[in-house]
């Protein structure tokens, strides 16, 4: 996997003719951001992502806003905070939430499970337990689903962009950056460095915290091929890039002003863990090493798990039909050759 290369200088002192070059470039990144674009009508986030270097600014810029005044009106709706006793301690605790790490999501649950049992033990009983294989069943199915959205498998386009945001926005990585991730994904699977999130000789444990990361890399490495590696470009990610984990934030933010906080605990932690595990587990179980230096994708449906999990999420473990096929809904009746898919070999 290719390395993005950090240049710790940040220590050192910026001459002002730099911190001048600096101003003057996010100035022209700020007339570019608000400068009109319209994208062709058939174009996918990937496409725009492509030819609009400022795509991904507007799109978080957008949600920051949006998330801002949804949060608002959930707050004088459901007025939810209130039931929070020591709302710092909430807070603070949806820092868990930015990284896209399994190892933090899973500390969040400890975390959580803790401070709603100390801090306000009424508001938790035996009943709301219930809610958890509710949110592990939405989080396996919210899957499946932004899955289908980003591959337009909805019937009309309004659809998949709805199903898109609204599973972006609990899942908290957005439909944009989902989707960019997951057609450099298709373009290129199992390549070490040009998937997007590629299982290799990995171990399940770390590729489990490693496919965030990934990912991230990856929207770095194609950003500066497609827009180059300029000043500009550069100012232009260095934004995205801070704006990014404050709009993590302000999901996760809205999902507990939401829900309150007894079901954000018992419904929604259980939604993010299982949402987490489910796109490492069907993409490392299906992306395998042949032990001849190759990989290759394959359908999983032999034993009562799989099955299960087919059955919950359209048929995700019949991975190797989706990508020969990937506008079928449900990989399960896309038709197989029974010929190997071997899609990279060293």
């Amino acid at each position: 996997m290719a390395e993005t290369v950090i240049h710790h200088d940040s220590e050192l002192p910026i001459p002002a003719a730099g911190k001048l070059a600096a101003f003057i470039e996010a100035v022209a990144v700020f007339k570019g951001f608000i400068k009109p674009y319209t994208p062709a009508a058939s174009s996918n986030a990937h496409m725009r992502f492509r030819k609009d270097r400022y795509y991904l600014l507007r799109y978080y810029a957008w949600n920051m806003l949006l998330l801002f005044i949804g949060g608002l009106a959930t707050h004088l709706l459901f007025a939810n905070y209130y039931q929070m006793h020591f709302w710092p301690l909430w807070v603070v605790g949806l820092v868990l939430f930015v990284l896209p790490s399994f190892s933090l999501i899973f500390l969040s649950g400890a975390y959580y499970l803790a401070l709603i049992c100390v801090a306000q033990p009424h508001s938790f009983s035996l009943t709301s337990l219930g809610l958890v294989p509710l949110g592990i069943l939405a989080g396996t199915i919210s899957a499946a689903l932004m899955h289908n959205a980003a591959h337009g498998n909805f019937r009309g386009v309004w659809l998949n962009r709805f199903w898109g945001e609204i599973c972006g926005l609990f899942q908290l990585t957005g439909f944009a950056g989902w989707c960019i991730s997951h057609f450099i994904h298709h373009a290129a699977p199992d390549h070490p460095e040009k998937d997007a999130h590629a299982p290799g000789d990995m171990s399940f444990r770390a590729y489990v915290n490693a496919m965030g990361p990934l990912m991230k890399t990856s929207l770095t490495l194609k950003y500066f091929e497609f827009h180059k590696e300029n000043a500009h470009s550069r100012v232009t990610w260095a934004l995205v890039g801070m704006l990014l984990p404050l709009v993590r934030f302000m999901r996760v933010l809205f999902v507990l002003l939401l829900l309150g906080p007894t079901a954000f605990v018992a419904l929604y932690v259980p939604f993010k863990m299982a949402n987490t595990l489910i796109y490492a587990d069907f993409n490392y179980r299906t992306h395998r090493p042949t032990g001849n230096g190759g990989y290759e994708v394959l359908n999983l449906n032999h034993n009562l798990w799989y099955k299960l999990l087919n059955f919950v999420s359209f048929g995700s473990y019949f991975h190797k039909n989706h990508h020969r096929k990937a506008n079928v809904f449900n990989p399960r009746y896309a038709g197989n050759d029974d010929k190997p898919l071997v899609t990279y070999h060293r």
